[in-house]
């Protein structure tokens, strides 16, 4: 396959060192294992690979074995994967590796890994070739792009994948999917590909017009959402309660709070989810200001607003609580979007006790007493 020996020619020479990969002229090795293999290829759903690094030697240092992740306790595999975002991935991460746990062996097929939860055909193909050696192909967007431009197709992750199948070199498919990644991460970019630096130019049939492949799909508008959320402080430290583990943030830390009704002011939503979720009847204060995440499906503007309650908070809709100082929750799985809000708790003036309710209404405005 001229195609495949060209590619793996310049992948050879240009491959990039990462800390899950085999070094250079060996076939697979602990860099390679099939856990290391899996945990990164998990990470990198989405995400950056500078971003992926520090946290995957950070969780295999933690975690060294598949059998210490699955004994791990899930709040302390949310806290490492804090801030790394999509974090059901985390979850089913730890969920899978019980089962390999209980099965005593890491699958030997792609379909064994397609089994695991959490585990899709790009990763059980990733994982197959590049820890077991197995001659599969491995289609993420990266080898989608390069593969449709290659065959000026239109693009769809499973008629790609169909058309890996019938390329895949035998005995070198782990390096043949790397090199496919890799080409498309640093050459055949989304836009502005490099293609006088291509390897494989000669063999692009869409080198032309390469942005045209594959072909772009209209995204959905995402809707804007608003929410809010209580800083309850007491003695210095804030109230934070832990989701329940399925939905949005699932699993994660958070202060208290939810998404507002339409035309639903701050401080009237968070009375209202403060009763239904904690049980307590809530005192808005004054507002520590406005945050703004954005994932994939929508875009969260949430108003954090100081808050006195009467009565104990009680579970309700969450599942743990805990009271936390607001610069001391490195340990703790807490998502972007409330790392933002506990920025604005961590103000000295958020952290400074509420002033006196008046029990009597203020004086109009030129009345001062």
């Amino acid at each position: 396959m001229p195609l495949a020996a060209d590619l793996l020619t310049w992948y050879d020479r240009h491959r990039r060192t990462l800390p899950w990969r085999a070094e250079p002229g060996s076939d697979r090795s602990p860099h390679a294992s099939p856990y290391a293999t899996w945990v990164s290829e998990i990470m990198l759903q989405q995400t950056r690979v500078d971003t992926v690094i520090p946290y995957f030697e950070r969780f295999m240092a933690r975690w060294p074995t598949v059998q210490d992740l699955a004994t791990a306790p899930l709040d302390d595999v949310l806290g490492m994967w804090s801030g790394l975002g999509y974090y059901s991935r985390a979850r089913n991460l730890h969920a899978a590796a019980a089962q390999v746990a209980a099965a005593g062996a890491f699958p030997g097929d792609v379909a064994g890994w397609r089994a695991l939860r959490g585990v899709g055909p790009y990763v059980a193909g990733a994982v197959a070739s590049i820890a077991l050696g197995l001659d599969v192909p491995a289609v993420d967007g990266n080898v989608e792009r390069v593969l449709a431009r290659v065959h000026a197709h239109p693009g769809g992750r499973a008629a790609v994948h169909e058309l890996a199948s019938t390329l895949v070199p035998t005995g070198r498919a782990g390096d043949f999917n790397q090199a496919l990644m890799d080409l498309g991460s640093a050459i055949c970019t989304s836009r502005r590909p490099a293609c006088r630096d291509c390897p494989i130019s000669d063999h692009c049939q869409g080198r032309r017009e390469p942005e045209s492949y594959p072909v772009r799909r209209k995204r959905t508008p995402q809707p804007l959402r608003p929410a809010v959320a209580a800083a309850i402080v007491r003695d210095g430290s804030v109230l934070l309660m832990r989701r329940p583990t399925s939905g949005r943030f699932g699993g994660l830390f958070d202060l208290p709070g939810g998404m507002l009704e339409a035309d639903e002011a701050p401080s009237d939503g968070l009375r209202r989810l403060l009763s239904q979720r904690l049980g307590v009847t809530a005192a808005p204060g004054a507002p520590l200001g406005v945050v703004r995440h954005t994932l994939t499906h929508m875009k969260i503007v949430r108003h954090v607003l100081r808050a006195e309650i009467s009565g104990s908070p009680e579970l309700g809709h969450y599942t743990a609580m805990r009271w936390s100082s607001p610069t001391a929750t490195g340990e703790l799985g807490l998502s972007t979007l409330a790392r933002k809000a506990l920025a604005l708790v961590n103000a000295p003036q958020a952290l400074l006790p509420l002033p006196p309710r008046r029990d009597t209404p203020e004086p109009p405005d030129g009345e001062r007493r």
